[in-house]
Parts: structure tokens; C-alpha cells; sequence
């Protein structure tokens, strides 16, 4: 799970808690217009955007790349919520875009419709669209006044702007959370020494668990406080994009579901020669045992 994957649960639970002042958080999120492919039931497709045009405030761009190094955006994460579970689809999936076959990533640089499009191919319905950039995540974090993880060791990562220097209890804000689930190459302090930690697939996934854990618990704390939950509420609002459809209505609704855990949809292993993935059996299987089929 990487930081996008946590904003996108946690910053849509943080708008739809306030559906009372549903009026004014609507005024800031944006819309964008999409042919949907609806399905049987109710799917939500969240997407994390990795535009660099939206960094946390005072970020530095070594630590992102500015818009000439990295131009455009590209769907990073694709979370798939449907009748209660929820599919993390992997990003460099092949699938057919507007531009032809390529990776599901990639397909957001044609538009939104054509990942749509790309996904109601591979059997992903889209009754509701939802996206959220980079620094969305970072306001959220900073607007419930920062999190308390648990860190086992000393990690830190220049490329992607992480250092906690020490172990054990750690109060940190929205650019260290971010950078800490971001993260792709950490290094662990050992015997006086920065090393680089062991390869761990399910690192990331690791990592951004705690921070999800940390930020839903800030939410619900902010609950108690009406000040700052509006606080948080103005901040994740100010970050999302929806479908022109979609209302404060229904954003509550998805908040109000129980989501339980993330699943990564089964695909091809990833080859180092060749950065996609292919569909299999087990991706098919995934899609019919989750009750997700589309045709267009």
C-alpha cells in the first residue's frame, strides 16, 4: 500500500464525516466530467495521482521531481471498492488504453475516461470515480495535527526525503508520514552505520499499514473535536476530484462502509526486462469472486 493508497481511504472518510456542512466542502472538491461503466451493485474506483504539480508545502523538489522531470500524472494507485472489499489493482497492469496496450498508469495521461475505459476491460466497473493527489495526504496528516507511530529502527531515504533518526515511538508530520510510506530504498542504522535494509516486498505495504492505522485513529479522535474534525474535513475536501455525479451523499456512504482489508488483485509476476504485469486466471477468478464484471 503506498502513501496514495492511504490518502485515498482516509481523506474520503474525513469529507464525508462532515456531511452536515456538505454545502461548502462540495464547493471545493472538483469535478470532472467521464462517460461511467456501472455495474452490479456499487463500485468505487479511487486513484492516487502522482502529479508532481501538487506537492506538500515546503517540499523540495529533489524529493518528488518537478513537472519538467516528471510532466503529467499517472494513476500510481488504483483501489477498487466493492460491496465491502476492496482490490488494489496493481499499476503497471497491461491493459488496452486510448493510446493501445500499455500500462494501467499510464492510461490517466490520455484522461480519465481512457483509465475507465481501461479498467471496464479488464472487468472493473466505475459507478463512482475518485481521485487525490500527493499533497493531500501530507494537509491531512498535518491538519489532525500529526501522527504517533510505532518506529522499530532508525530508517531514512534520501530520494524520497525520509529520516527518523531514532527508534520507538515517533510523532511525525505529513511530509515524513508520506515519505515514510513512499519510501522505495530505506536504509536502517546499524552499529553506528546507515545500511540498506533488507529487500522486502511487502515493506511498503508494511509501513503504509502502520500510517493508515495512525491516520484513521486521528480522524475518529478529531470526531470528539469539532474544530479540528473541520479542520481535517477543509483539508481532504480541498484534494479531491470526483466524477460530476458523485455528491457528498455518497462520499459518505463509501466513509460509512466497512472496508476491511486491502487485497492485491493476482496478476503475472512483474519481469525486470519488461515493467508490466499480465492478466492471468487468478486475475479473472479475483474479479468474478468479487462480484465485478463490465461491458461497454
Amino acid at each position: 500500500m503506498t502513501a496514495l493508497r492511504v490518502a485515498l481511504v482516509a481523506l474520503v472518510a474525513a469529507v464525508a464525516v462532515l456531511a452536515g456542512d456538505a454545502a461548502l466542502l462540495v464547493t471545493r472538491i472538483d469535478r470532472v466530467t467521464v462517460d461511467l461503466h456501472p455495474g452490479t451493485g456499487t463500485t468505487w474506483v479511487l486513484l492516487g495521482l502522482d502529479s508532481r504539480a501538487a506537492l506538500p508545502e515546503g517540499a523540495a523538489a529533489s524529493e518528488f521531481g518537478t513537472t519538467e522531470q516528471v510532466p503529467g500524472s499517472r494513476a500510481d494507485v488504483v483501489l477498487v471498492v466493492h460491496d465491502g472489499g476492496v482490490l488494489s489493482i496493481p499499476r503497471d497492469l497491461l491493459v488496452r488504453g486510448a493510446g493501445g496496450p500499455g500500462r494501467l498508469a499510464l492510461t490517466w495521461l490520455d484522461g480519465p475516461q481512457s483509465t475507465v475505459d481501461a479498467l471496464c476491460d479488464l472487468g472493473v466497473p466505475t459507478d463512482h470515480l475518485v481521485t487525490v493527489d500527493l499533497a493531500g495526504f501530507a494537509a491531512v496528516v498535518d491538519a489532525a495535527g500529526g501522527l504517533d507511530l510505532d518506529v522499530p529502527r532508525p530508517v531514512r531515504d534520501p530520494a524520497a526525503g525520509l529520516l527518523i533518526a531514532e527508534a520507538g515511538r515517533q510523532h511525525v508530520d505529513g511530509r515524513t508520514a508520506l515519505a515514510l510510506v513512499r519510501s522505495r530504498h530505506p536504509e536502517h542504522l546499524v552499529d553506528g552505520a546507515w545500511q540498506p535494509a533488507p529487500v522486502d516486498p511487502d515493506g511498503r505495504a508494511t509501513a503504509a499499514g502502520t500510517v493508515l492505522t495512525a491516520l484513521v485513529g486521528a480522524v475518529r479522535e478529531a470526531g470528539l473535536r469539532p474544530w479540528l474534525l473541520q479542520r481535517v474535513a477543509w483539508a481532504a475536501s480541498g484534494s479531491l476530484t470526483v466524477d460530476a455525479a458523485t455528491s457528498a451523499t455518497d462520499l459518505a456512504s463509501l466513509a460509512g462502509a466497512d472496508l476491511g482489508d486491502i487485497e492485491v488483485l493476482p496478476a503475472g509476476e512483474p519481469n525486470p526486462q519488461v515493467p508490466v504485469r499480465i492478466a492471468t486466471a487468478g486475475t479473472a477468478a479475483a474479479l468474478a469472486a468479487a462480484g465485478l464484471s463490465c461491458s461497454r
